[in-house]
């Protein structure tokens, strides 16, 4: 296996191979022409192909991080593995620079900011990326296709605010007409929908230009693009009718009653019909292509939402008011369960195995399993758990979005609760949330997720976009579980002029002990060279130098103080005391260098 480094402008791919796979890496930065540097997005791409045919190696699921490489030379393969097995098993003391699985929670407060928090909720603990000043109080809010963008309406300004998701910066605010409120993206990523008083405005997310503005019909509306892209389905609740637009034509092609008051509508993948739910408590069915209704659902006054569950045979919609929950299935066009929840559900999501539900009066979440539904008349299973000390309607809820999502990669959802002021992390199965994070003061409204994580774009290439740590020589670990392979490549970030030095380690670490395997029970001197990360000096004489030295399993740990030998050479003597891996982690508290810095050193001992 070797390592190979990417150096100012050259972006060739990097190539090794384990395990009869071959991994191919290339880092590019999104801005053209410009060398990789701290603080700037690059794009991270990952190819494995078999050795032996060639063929590609699609449907795994493999893992990448970013470490300080503390030789700036080659690294052998025991060191590599030794790397993954850390940071695969989440030790806190070394967490990577940067980690290609991750992903950010993002909450829409109620105080017109949004916050972006990184979260460790195995660790209770969090670390704030970013906290965006809206001109007021966000109501809806949507992902651009590839999630570079985040698009917020704001009502009391009559704008969408646009959000750089790198960066977490507000990079604009577009006009686009009075009291906008729901938001909806193409599944295509051309165009991004929003509602206002007169109707709703079609805008370009590639340059964020109105492309059009559709008088459709008065009062408050809730729109659906259709899987195709063809069509937007929008819904006027003060003339109790929906207005089709064609996509291709920007143009309204038909217009008719779906039930006084509308207020709700979804698509039935399966059925290829609308769903419309009003307060007068019918679910229209409108078929798009035929432009008619085709049947129609009664219930009860009070409807306030309607959603499907994933495969479109089954439709969910709440009456708080009633504290009801009614299932239909596409294929009669009928309700086929109906069950009381007590408490005033208001809001119901889904992952692929349960349908979640909020309730105003409670801060107990319902859990429908899907699996169990779908038999007429059958009394409907609920199980819950809490989220939180207060219940969900404590604080006046300030938009439409969701505020139960699903986390990528697992069977778990993020839960926000305002009142508490957290964000909550339940693992389906479980009878509590097993971790949760307060929101820095602030009422998280609804929550979504930024993925960074590697996906599969196409069969055996993986992808992410990142922003890149701080300037330094990197170990690119690289590890796929099954079939297993593990690889290290080597990638030099360069300094940011723009950055603060604040971003910048207070102390640079130089390791001068080779990376070789030592001797249980026999000493081994390890040298140092400590810098002022500000001057580049030699760090002189500090007197609360020292070392943690750390088993990789954890079961064995020392302090030891480190001994200055003049021009910022420090030393110290180790013993291995078993076989196995370690790692060293220089700390200097007056210089503002703490133990869980990443510029940590990997040793071996046989």
């Amino acid at each position: 296996m070797k390592t190979l480094a990417i150096l100012g402008l050259l972006f060739s791919t990097l190539r090794a191979s384990d395990g009869g796979i071959v991994l191919d890496v290339k880092v590019d930065p999104v801005t053209a022409g410009q060398a990789l540097r701290e603080g700037d997005p690059a794009r991270f791409a990952l190819t494995l192909t078999n050795e032996s045919t060639g063929t590609p190696l699609a449907g795994v699921f493999p893992s990448a991080w970013f470490a300080l490489d503390p030789h700036q030379k080659e690294n052998n393969r025991q060191n590599c593995t030794a790397s993954v097995a850390a940071f695969a098993g989440g030790n806190m003391l070394t967490r990577p620079a940067l980690s290609l699985n991750a992903y950010y929670v993002v909450a829409l407060n109620s105080d017109a900011t949004v916050t972006v928090v990184d979260p460790h909720f195995g660790f209770g603990g969090t670390q704030l990326l970013g906290m965006v000043a809206l001109p007021a109080p966000g109501f809806d809010w949507s992902l651009g296709s590839n999630d570079d963008r985040l698009f917020v309406t704001v009502p009391k300004t009559n704008q969408v605010a646009v959000i750089d998701t790198h960066s977490w910066k507000l990079l604009r605010t577009i006009d686009v007409g009075a009291d906008p409120r729901r938001i909806v993206a193409q599944e295509d990523g051309h165009y991004l929908w929003i509602t206002n008083e007169a109707g709703v405005v079609a805008m370009r997310a590639s340059d964020q230009t109105v492309a059009a503005a559709i008088a459709t019909g008065k009062g408050a509306h809730d729109l659906v693009v259709t899987p195709d892209n063809r069509t937007v389905i929008v819904t006027n609740r003060d003339d109790g009718t929906a207005t089709l637009i064609d996509v291709a034509t920007l143009k309204v092609v038909a217009n008719g009653p779906v039930g006084p008051k509308p207020v709700s509508i979804a698509f039935s993948e399966l059925s290829q019909l609308a769903y419309v739910a009003s307060e007068e408590g019918t679910i229209s069915a409108l078929d798009p292509k035929r432009r008619k209704l085709v049947a129609a659902i009664k219930t009860e006054p009070g409807l306030e939402r309607v959603r499907f569950a994933p495969g479109g045979r089954h439709g969910f919609t709440l009456n708080p008011s009633k504290n009801l929950l009614h299932i239909f299935d596409v294929a009669s066009n009928k309700i086929i369960q109906t069950g009381q929840l007590e408490g005033e559900p208001f809001e119901v999501t889904f992952t692929d195995t349960l349908a979640y539900i909020r309730r105003r009066a409670s801060e107990i979440v319902l859990m429908v399993p899907l699996a169990a539904i779908g038999t007429t008349g059958k009394q409907i299973a609920v199980v819950d758990f809490p989220a939180g000390d207060k219940t969900f309607g404590a604080r006046p809820r300030t938009t439409v979005a969701d505020g139960i999502v699903s986390t990528p990669g697992m069977s778990a959802v993020l839960v926000a609760n305002p009142a508490d002021e957290h964000v909550y992390f339940y693992k389906e199965g479980m009878a509590a949330p097993s971790g949760h994070f307060k929101n820095y003061g602030h009422e998280p409204q609804a929550v979504l997720v930024v993925d960074r994580s590697l996906r599969e774009r196409k069969p055996g290439t993986f992808s992410t976009t990142a922003t890149m740590p701080r300037a330094g020589t990197y170990d690119i670990a690289v590890f796929v579980p099954s079939p297993r392979a593990v690889a290290c490549f080597t990638v030099t970030i360069a300094e940011n002029p723009a950055l603060p030095n604040k971003n910048r380690m207070p102390v640079i670490v130089e390791h001068l002990t080779p990376p070789e395997t030592l001797e249980v029970g026999a000493p081994a001197r390890l040298e140092f060279r400590l810098k002022d990360a500000k001057t580049n000096q030699p760090a002189l004489a500090l007197k609360d130098a020292g070392a943690l030295i750390m088993q990789v399993n954890g079961a064995w740990s020392e302090r030891q103080r480190l001994v200055a030998t003049g021009d910022g050479h420090y030393t110290m003597a180790f013993v291995p005391p078993a076989k196995g891996v370690y790692y060293i982690y220089v700390e200097a508290p007056s210089m503002g260098l703490k133990a869980s810095n990443p510029q940590f050193l990997v040793l071996s001992a046989n």
